[in-house]
């Protein structure tokens, strides 16, 4: 898609906030017939401006209530490392998400784990066991106040 308009804004905003929303009730929040929205959100699938719609779970549900951000630093950053390395990360269910990022440390983990001796076997077994992490750093998270993968957009699609 080569722009997105105040309508478009409108539906991504509204289905970030609920990926379910009848098509209907989409359609009159944001001020367009069912039809014209259908044909929009299936326009901003095909486009990959929606990458994917999933359910977010409350790891505390799961029996994960310990949550940590991690920063990693490898002793070489270079792709092939890197890679190898965000593979292994990919397969571990405690790790909710990776970043690659610049700056003093080349990876950001967001780990859950059922317990601190969960969280240690994962790092013995994952980060210690890696000879490319060079350190890490964990800062365990005491409260989320704020909880949404969703981008700002409501206030773009009333401009």
């Amino acid at each position: 898609m080569s722009s997105l308009d105040a309508f478009d804004l409108k539906i991504l905003a509204a289905l970030q906030r609920d990926a379910r929303m009848p098509m209907p009730e989409l359609a009159e929040e944001v001020g367009l017939s069912t039809p014209a929205c259908y044909r929009r959100v299936r326009a901003l699938r095909e486009a990959g401006v929606i990458e994917r719609e999933v359910a977010i779970v409350a790891p505390v549900s799961m029996g994960w209530p310990v949550t940590m951000i991690v920063l990693v630093k490898l002793e070489r950053d270079k792709g092939p490392v890197v890679d190898a390395l965000v593979r292994k990360l990919k397969k571990s269910a405690a790790v909710i998400d990776v970043w690659y990022v610049t700056g003093d440390h080349d990876l950001v983990l967001h780990v859950a784990a059922e317990n601190m001796a969960a969280y240690d076997s994962f790092t013995r077994h994952t980060l210690h066991a890696d000879d490319q992490v060079h350190s890490f750093e964990t800062l365990v998270v005491l409260q989320q106040p704020k909880r949404a993968a969703a981008l700002g957009l409501s206030s773009l699609a009333s401009t």
